[in-house]
């Protein structure tokens, strides 16, 4: 039975990658009118990028793990699952939980767990204002993707035990999921964040549906 739920679940991750790419593009396309919107949030991340180059890259561990170790801990309360213990050093972090699943396992590699906290202030915070956080956001969230990137490899026990085929999937899909959460908050507005998630859904669906339908036909003209 979980072997068809991590089919199933992997199949739509796969199909919604083209649907949310799609919504992604609607995304830039709209806010290239005013590009400006991009600056700090690029800055962010850029300013990120050299100080990881500069140091972070060799002191900066002890924080990546907690992180790690805090989305874990966050997926297991939202699973409704009990947190024994929580540990970390700049040697390694544990998460003890009871029962487990393949959301909480690969969560810290797709959750930016940071730049999704900026996403929720947001839209409180006065639009004078929100440049500041658009350059937070973009330095939290490549934050967030080189420690994925550094992180994501086979010899991982979180993917070990989810499987690595399945775990580049989800992983590929949220990623793009939240970035587009990111790029569709620039503005500081539900409504538009809101409007990407439900975009995306829809052409998800549209792509679901369509690749049903010519597997009916087919099955169809097969029969007759």
């Amino acid at each position: 039975m979980r072997g068809i739920i991590k089919f199933v679940f992997a199949s739509f991750c796969l199909l919604g990658i083209f649907g949310y790419t799609d919504a992604l593009t609607q995304v830039v396309r709209r806010q290239l009118q005013d590009a400006d919107i991009y600056f700090t949030f690029v800055l962010g991340a850029i300013i990120y990028i050299i100080m990881w180059l500069a140091f972070y890259s060799r002191k900066e561990r002890f924080w990546s793990i907690i992180e790690h170790e805090m989305t874990h801990a966050l997926f297991a309360l939202l699973s409704r699952k009990k947190i024994h213990s929580l540990s970390a050093s700049r040697d390694g972090g544990r998460v003890e939980i009871e029962g487990e699943n393949f959301m909480i396992a690969l969560s810290p590699y797709f959750f930016p767990l940071l730049a999704m906290i900026v996403v929720i202030l947001k839209p409180s915070i006065l639009p004078q204002y929100q440049w500041i956080l658009n350059g937070v956001m973009g330095f939290a969230f490549m934050s967030h993707l080189l420690h994925m990137t550094k992180e994501f490899h086979p010899a991982q026990p979180d993917l070990r035990r989810t499987g690595m085929l399945f775990s580049l999937i989800v992983v590929v899909f949220f990623n793009l999921f939240f970035f587009g959460v990111c790029l569709a908050a620039l503005d500081g507005e539900w409504s538009l964040i809101i409007n990407f998630i439900r975009s995306g859904f829809d052409k998800t669906a549209m792509f679901v549906s369509g690749l049903f339908y010519g597997f009916y036909e087919n099955a169809i003209r097969g029969l007759f």
